[in-house]
């Protein structure tokens, strides 16, 4: 399903009129000036860009509320490699498993915590793990001497990636990310919300108001337009593999991309704008857990249409998109 009509959203409760959409991505949208802190990367950050983005109609009178505002981050490299290498073997084991024990469940397969089946949430073919991703007690044994040494034991990971208030300062971002688990995950979030809390959120935010779940799409599965719910929650989603696309004839324009609507106005006459993201590896985005948002399908990379009927199927690890969304109470 195309962006736009996901957008729309003319079967659900926040349908809107498609021919009223506007399309506004990271080249047209207005920039939201960054304060002095968020202009200065520290020599342990995780992070090396921070764009910021007015997704609403401008306005004169005032600037656009936090759930009109999109943050776009990317990792520095160390951090980058570090998480593909270690969490993309850990997340596709985590599906694989998911999909078998779902496979050999007498009847429904149930999620629950510590369970690798699928819930189904806004995900239309996708896989989304229940979300307790982050949790320091989801380890996995089977990795214990696999990549590179990253290690699965999220137990150890709470004495280092996870307690990022925790870690010296100063102390250099490969150091934080030693090992590297589920928990990384949640240092890294923290600091985006430090980056982009306001004075009325608070300032104490730890590990324990962090909750993420993993997301595996292969093509033709999407998300359909859904929120998290609260504006006192910062929502967010790292992307840890992307397929690549650039050699992939007949790409429908925003193939996989995240789009993230604007708040409708019931007094403006103006379109309704959406924010359109095209992820990369790296790329971690961050919104109002108030913001409707939506994931559009994205094809093979040889173009090939996804059969109707491959509930069998073992998509080969390089057509598939793997996430870590995460919401953060505040």
């Amino acid at each position: 399903m195309n962006l736009p009509t996901l957008i729309a959203a003319a079967d659900g409760v926040h349908a809107v009129d498609i021919a009223t959409l506007a399309r506004i991505d990271a080249s047209t949208a207005r920039p939201r000036p960054l304060n002095d802190g968020q202009k200065v990367f520290d020599r342990d950050s995780f992070f090396q860009t921070h764009d910021a983005y007015d997704i609403a109609e401008a306005s004169t009178s005032s600037p656009a509320a936090d759930a009109d505002v999109v943050h776009v981050f990317t990792l520095t490299n160390d951090a980058r490699e570090a998480l593909v290498r270690d969490l993309v073997p850990l997340g596709l084991r985590k599906f694989r498993r998911g999909r078998e024990d779902a496979a050999r469940s007498l009847g429904d397969p149930v999620p629950g915590p510590g369970s690798d089946v699928s819930v189904v949430r806004s995900n239309r073919g996708g896989y989304q793990s229940y979300a307790d991703l982050l949790d320091s007690s989801d380890s996995d044994s089977e990795n214990d001497d696999a990549a590179g040494g990253g290690g699965g034991d999220d137990a150890g990971a709470s004495r280092s990636a996870a307690g990022a208030s925790d870690t010296a300062a100063g102390a250099p971002t490969r150091a934080r990310l030693r090992p590297t688990t589920w928990t990384s995950v949640t240092a890294i979030a923290l600091e985006a919300y430090a980056r982009v809390r306001t004075s009325a959120q608070r300032e104490d935010v730890c590990s324990r108001d962090v909750y993420g779940w993993l997301n595996v799409n292969a093509p033709g599965d999407f998300n359909k337009l859904h929120a998290h719910d609260s504006a006192d929650r910062w929502s967010g989603v790292l992307y840890l593999a992307v397929p690549d696309l650039s050699n992939t004839t007949d790409v429908p324009i925003d193939a996989g991309c995240l789009g993230v609507r604007a708040s409708a106005s019931s007094s403006s006459p103006s379109p309704s704008r959406y924010f359109a993201h095209s992820p990369r590896v790296g790329d971690l985005v961050l919104f109002s857990g108030a913001a409707l948002h939506a994931v559009s399908a994205f094809p093979r990379p040889d173009g090939a249409i996804k059969p109707s009927n491959d509930a069998d199927e073992h998509p080969s690890d390089a057509v598939l998109r793997v996430s870590v969304a995460f919401n953060v109470d505040c």
